[in-house]
């Protein structure tokens, strides 16, 4: 009986993330696009968009398991989740990127 509850606690455990960065690393590229990055902690996401300009908060328009949907003004993203391609329209430029996708959590 003891090994059973223990082993139920565990898988309940990994469950309940305190902590999960997903992040979007692209090579150089004409945008200047570096990287996406979504935070979620204790239930809140923020997305952030990181180019040569420095970082920006974006809106996160959509988010499903395969892809996300994300906006700030004039800047219009969409990422594929599964393999970490994006197309980004940033102002009047548009891009088509493959990024690496890296996922850390507590």
């Amino acid at each position: 009986g003891l090994v059973f509850v223990s082993f139920s606690f565990l898988s309940a455990c990994e469950d309940f993330v305190h902590f999960r960065t997903e992040k979007y690393t692209c090579d150089i590229n004409r945008l200047g696009l570096q990287s996406i990055e979504l935070e979620t902690q204790r239930g809140t996401t923020i997305a952030m968009l990181f180019t040569e300009q420095g970082p920006q908060a974006l809106e996160i328009v959509l988010r499903e398991k395969d892809q996300l949907e994300l906006k700030v003004e004039d800047n219009e993203i969409r990422v594929n989740r599964e393999t970490g391609e994006i197309e980004a329209l940033l102002g009047a430029r548009f891009a088509t990127l493959t990024c690496k996708k890296s996922v850390f959590s507590m």
